[in-house]
């Protein structure tokens, strides 16, 4: 991790048993295009970068406010990371959610955008047509079926929610509307109980772990306010839980009877004061930790045994609200699970865009291909953060000589060499180096046709003198020709008249410069 994070960002302790840590990281960026532009991450100015330094392998985005049209190949195509978009349909710049998740850990095998289900899928049904997502046989499931195809399409239409199944747990990365009146506030309450819904149906139903993350926009209870007193305000309610939002929230979470979440930061911080996540920029209440906690990390019972640690970051800037991230240990045995092999991502990928399909870095062109196997993709979490990048360039090894110096076992070939026919060979040659074999077809390799030229003859004849010799025929001057009709050689000039062939050198017949004698 980078040493200027390192303090804000303290390590998991070390569990009892063998295991692999997984950190997810949700962060309401207020615009993908801007949160690059604060420190720390302007730095770099990379998001590879960022991820590292977070020290991150899920890394969940709100409010990115962009459209598919404007997004650019750095932020889709980041190396070692898969990403996953969700765009607003209608509004330009408004919303947007988008998830990052490190290769080298976790891969998901299924992946949606929104909760309904009802959105077409990137995937084709088995009718050979596209279909939405809970049409499909391969559906991550838990929907609600009461809500008809364009119902469930509005509700989605705002870029709000991307799903992912990981295999040993769901992932749910939403942006929540905002507190409103009128049809916003009817589309907020039919937006937080659809998802409660589908979070009740993956949990109870489909027997799933689940986690939530990203910007709620309901602050849960008075401590997590630094006003409590305007929350009371709306509704003319003196009750600071008597809200839809804030009733709907507790009975998500325990230690309602009826709760199947855990906030985890609440968890290792019952009675912390101050935790908040987001400030009005407006009266620039950052500085004075006059804020609100909006942005969450839930997850079920069973997963927040093996959360390990938990924390929001105010230090991090880029955006009115900051990072919160949360860390779960799973065993190394189980690991592989949660990862899917590289042909079986989801095609929600953003790789597939076809704006982006079959891009390649220029790093990924010089690495070595290795063979693929059954076995190669059920190594540990643990392995798979440790295996080397394979190099650019490969080093020839070198042997100690006599003198106690190394050099290279195969001496840099003469130059002749480059000029000799071919051996004629039937079959393949396998030429060795080191302990590298490369097989190359010699009745491919014909430098020449067999066409006798000047060049050639001179380096031939020249190839059984001393090396000194082969360089004097090379560079030495060229032999003035002859004059077709008298025989004799030809003088050298240099045009002296203005004009476009003026400074250029040419042969002519050593008697042309009597003027008694012509050619």
């Amino acid at each position: 991790m980078n040493a200027e994070l390192s303090c804000l960002i303290p390590n998991s302790p070390i569990p009892s048993s063998p295991s692999r840590r997984i950190r997810i990281v949700t962060f309401n960026i207020c615009g993908i295009r801007n949160v690059l532009q604060y420190h720390p991450w302007n730095v770099w100015r990379n998001w590879a970068a960022m991820f590292d330094m977070l020290d991150a392998d899920i890394i969940c985005f709100q409010e990115t406010k962009i459209q598919r049209k404007d997004i650019e190949e750095s932020m889709a195509i980041v190396p070692g990371f898969e990403s996953f978009f969700s765009f607003s349909r209608y509004k330009k710049g408004y919303s947007g959610v988008a998830v990052y998740t490190r290769n080298a850990v976790c891969r998901p095998f299924k992946a949606e955008e929104g909760i309904t289900g009802c959105l077409e899928s990137c995937d084709i049904g088995s009718n050979g047509r596209k279909a939405s997502y809970r049409e499909l046989d391969s559906s991550i499931g838990g929907y609600d079926y009461l809500i008809n195809s364009s119902e469930g399409q509005e509700i989605d239409s705002e870029g709000r929610t991307l799903v992912l199944d990981f295999g040993k747990f769901v992932l749910i990365c939403v942006y929540c509307p905002a507190n409103s009146s009128g049809d916003r506030a009817r589309y907020r309450e039919t937006f937080l109980t659809t998802l409660n819904n589908r979070i009740r149906q993956l949990v109870e139903i489909e027997m799933r772990e689940v986690i939530l993350v990203g910007d709620i926009n309901i602050i849960r209870d008075r401590i997590d306010t630094a006003d409590p007193g305007e929350c009371v305000k709306e509704g003319d309610n003196t009750d600071f839980k008597a809200t839809f939002a804030r009733e709907l929230l507790d009975t998500l979470l325990v230690p309602n009877p009826n709760g199947i979440l855990v906030d985890v930061c609440r968890q290792f911080f019952p009675q912390r004061e101050g935790m908040y996540t987001c400030w009005n920029q407006k009266i620039n209440a950052r500085p004075g930790n006059y804020g609100s906690r909006l942005d969450y990390l839930l997850c079920t019972k069973a997963l927040s045994n093996s959360c390990s640690a938990a924390n929001n970051l105010p230090e991090l800037l880029g955006s009115d609200h900051c990072p919160v991230y949360g860390d779960f240990q799973f065993p190394i045995d189980s690991a592989w699970k949660i990862t899917a092999a590289p042909e079986d991502t989801p095609r929600l990928a953003a790789r597939y865009f076809p704006e982006f399909l079959g891009r390649r870095s220029i790093k990924d062109m010089f690495k070595t291909p290795c063979p693929r196997n059954s076995a190669s993709w059920h190594i540990s979490l643990e392995q798979a953060q440790h295996v080397p990048e394979p190099n650019v360039l490969r080093k020839r090894k070198l042997e100690p000589s006599s003198s106690g110096t190394s050099k290279r076992s195969n001496q840099q070939k003469k130059l002749t060499a480059f000029f000799k026919q071919p051996l004629a060979h039937s079959g393949r040659e396998v030429v060795t180096d080191s302990d590298d074999e490369l097989a190359c077809d010699t009745a491919d390799c014909k430098i020449f046709s067999g066409e006798n030229t000047s060049v050639s003859s001179a380096i031939e004849k020249s190839s059984r003198t001393t090396p000194t010799l082969d360089w004097r025929v090379m560079f030495q001057k060229p032999q003035a020709p002859c004059c077709t009709v008298h025989g004799e050689p030809c003088i050298q000039l240099v045009t002296r008249k203005s004009g476009p062939n003026e400074g250029r050198a040419f042969w002519i017949c050593s008697r042309y410069v009597r003027l008694d004698v012509r050619c």
